[in-house]
């Protein structure tokens, strides 16, 4: 696994776990013999390679990425990132407006809010830490905020698929975070953890949340208002403009009559995100899907806007547009691979540490010997 640290000595943490686990080895073996004892010591207190107790640590440099001279307000000023969005994401303080976006973020922003009769499909790959999450996170959300009105039955705007309910809840969070104290857009996670009504969800004991963000199915469904109440008997609330579920989630709606107002002509982006994991037989399944969610909803591929992202997704720009394009059969043509790059670090020529010596041929001399110990007992045994 990865440790991220900001404010913690991964040097002194390590030194400190060692003697931690060195300490405990020598005190539950119980060794009598002194000399023996600090040999012991010496071979698991040294590398993992030659008997020590903890390997190597691992460092990994999180670098910044490299800086565009662009920001949402600058992109506001240009007409690219809508005003009105800037202005709420400002008072809401989830993302600055001034601050300098990365490269990628910028590019995706230009790529997807860029004029055209067919829409884009973007690759977004960008390392851990490069908020690639904010990439498509801003690109959508300029979007949806300049769509058009919508449509009676027009379905949801935008559908965000992951490929599994662990790596979803994050996600809703921060959408959520950025929809706060605003009622133009509304966001609902669809999983098979999402509770029927309200009355399920008050017994779970699932907290409430603002109007911006949809509780329950029914509610989602349109047959609940978000204070729980009953509205009617067919489907009247509105419909969620952010649908975010998996794609196990996405066949079953397909298939269910009760969520068929979640797909009509307003539908105009889709989302893979985590796209790495969508590979050989799964990856051709997750295209026919998508085909019939678009069909469904009877709009063609050329006018949504598809985003795919992924932080370790391997390829040149070539591979990873015949990726894209056959993943959302979309014209290769209008596929653009946007990369986040690491801005680097000059280090100044510091020099690697010298190789730990060896300990183990201090054990050497103790292979004829008795040895005497104590059991858990406190019993001697030879």
């Amino acid at each position: 696994g990865h440790l991220f640290v900001s404010q913690v000595d991964a040097l002194r943490m390590v030194e400190h776990v060692r003697s931690r686990l060195v300490d405990l080895a020598v005190a539950e073996n119980h060794f009598r013999e002194k000399s023996l004892s600090d040999a012991v010591r010496n071979v698991w207190a040294g590398p993992g390679a030659l008997g020590g107790l903890v390997s190597e640590l691992w460092v990994e440099g999180a670098f910044p990425g490299e800086l565009s001279s662009d920001s949402l307000d600058s992109l506001r000023d240009e007409g690219i990132f809508p005003e009105e969005l800037c202005r709420h994401v400002d008072e809401r303080g989830v993302f600055p407006v001034n601050r300098l976006l990365y490269n990628h973020q910028a590019e995706a922003l230009r790529e997807s809010m860029a004029p055209g009769e067919s829409r884009p499909a973007l690759v977004i790959t960008a390392g851990t830490g490069l908020g690639k999450t904010e990439a498509f996170l801003t690109s959508m959300l300029a979007d949806l905020w300049r769509a058009p009105e919508r449509q009676q039955d027009g379905g949801m705007r935008c559908l965000i698929l992951y490929p599994m309910n662990a790596l979803i809840a994050d996600q809703v969070e921060r959408i959520y975070g950025w929809l706060q104290g605003q009622q133009r857009l509304m966001v609902f996670h669809f999983t098979s953890e999402t509770p029927e009504d309200a009355r399920t969800a008050n017994k779970r004991g699932e907290p409430e949340w603002e109007p911006c963000r949809m509780r329950t199915r029914q509610e989602a469904r349109g047959f609940e208002t978000h204070d729980g109440r009953s509205i009617a008997q067919e489907p009247f609330g509105p419909v969620p403009d952010i649908v975010i579920t998996n794609y196990c989630m996405l066949e079953y709606m397909l298939c269910r009559p009760q969520d068929r107002r979640f797909f009509g002509p307003d539908l105009r982006c889709i989302i893979l995100d985590e796209a790495h994991l969508y590979s050989g037989s799964l990856a051709a399944e997750i295209t026919m899907l998508l085909r019939r969610v678009r069909v469904r909803c009877g709009v063609p591929a050329e006018k949504v806007l598809h985003l795919v992202t992924s932080a370790t997704l391997g390829g040149d720009d070539s591979k990873l547009r015949v990726f894209a394009s056959d993943l959302f059969s979309t014209n290769e043509g209008q596929t653009r691979v946007v990369r986040g790059r690491y801005a680097g670090h000059n280090f100044g020529g510091i020099q690697s540490p010298p190789e730990a010596p060896t300990v183990a041929s201090e054990l050497a001399d103790y292979a004829t010997t008795d040895l005497v110990t104590l059991t858990s007992d406190d019993e001697l045994v030879a």
